[in-house]
């Protein structure tokens, strides 16, 4: 959905901008057969990183993440098919917009290995394009600190996974 649109648009119209505002937030690790991960260029800030942004009032954690990977990847997914692997917060999770917003983000991590279709059309507002990108390029690919701090979650929950395997 395009930010004039949103839920923090109609927030950040009512409080202004020079106020730190806490969001709760997805993102969506989405893993094809291949052990290819998807990944949106977004241009706010000029690196790649996984789908995913702010929640929408009225939609369960699992919906929003649903809706962010439509939105951003052109996946779609049954909310029921994301796997929830972990959380991200913090101090260092602060994000610094064009605009001069800046927002401490909440972030529910999910793991999606399973959808039911797959297009081309993006929410090209704030996302200039989507690649598969094999597991070995990750570290070599410029990853927004969204998008690092997803990687590293997802690499704690896969070495964990493994260890019991």
């Amino acid at each position: 959905m395009p930010y004039q649109d949103s839920y923090i648009a109609q927030v950040r119209e009512k409080v202004g901008h020079d106020f730190l505002l806490v969001m709760p937030t997805v993102d969506v690790v989405i893993k094809n057969n291949d052990d290819e991960f998807l990944l949106i260029y977004n241009r706010d800030f000029d690196a790649w990183a996984f789908p995913g942004g702010c929640n929408e009032p009225g939609l369960s954690w699992q919906e929003n993440a649903a809706r962010e990977a439509l939105e951003e990847g052109g996946i779609q997914i049954k909310p029921e098919k994301l796997a929830l692997i972990g959380n991200i917060a913090g101090d260092n999770f602060i994000a610094k917009y064009p605009n001069g917003d800046t927002t401490q983000l909440f972030s529910n991590v999910f793991l999606c290995e399973e959808w039911d279709a797959e297009s081309n059309d993006i929410d090209t507002t704030e996302i200039d394009a989507k690649k598969w990108v094999p597991i070995s390029e990750i570290p070599a690919t410029k990853l927004t600190f969204a998008g690092e701090a997803v990687r590293s979650e997802e690499r704690r929950v896969g070495k964990e996974c493994r260890s019991r395997w």
